[in-house]
């Protein structure tokens, strides 16, 4: 039968903003990266510590959902060189990644679940993403 298959199980989330940002030091002159906007989107790929419930759901991700919402409105039309967790940090894709894992990670684990993967698509050709060493 196939419910005796076994495997993992995750879940993706996703959402989207506009916002915009430069990287510091971006050219061999070390000058900095103009000023430039993007359409970007973070996917978040979850799963469950335990595997699958009982009712057959492996991680109910409506509160990491909400959380990464929240996160949303902090970057949405915002350059992101200019919010305080950035100061000092340049806001490359790799970065924000990091970003969203941090603010991410207690809310997953506190409900039952664990960040496995952070993609950044900064428009719609490039990405990039983060996969914590010990989620």
């Amino acid at each position: 039968m196939f419910l005796e298959e076994k495997g993992n199980f995750y879940i993706r989330i996703e959402g989207r903003f506009e916002s915009s940002h430069y990287l510091y030091k971006y050219f061999a002159d070390g000058s900095d990266e103009p000023h430039h906007g993007h359409s970007w989107k973070v996917e978040v790929y979850l799963t469950g510590k335990k595997g699958l419930r009982e009712d057959g759901i492996s991680y109910d991700f409506m509160d990491a959902k909400k959380k990464l919402r929240e996160l949303i409105d902090t970057l949405e039309h915002t350059l992101i060189n200019d919010l305080p967790d950035f100061k000092g940090v340049n806001p490359t894709s790799e970065n924000i990644a990091k970003w969203f894992y941090h603010g991410l990670k207690s809310e997953v684990d506190n409900t039952g679940g664990i960040v496995k993967r952070i993609v950044i698509h900064e428009g719609p050709e490039n990405l990039a993403y983060y996969e914590p060493s010990n989620p």
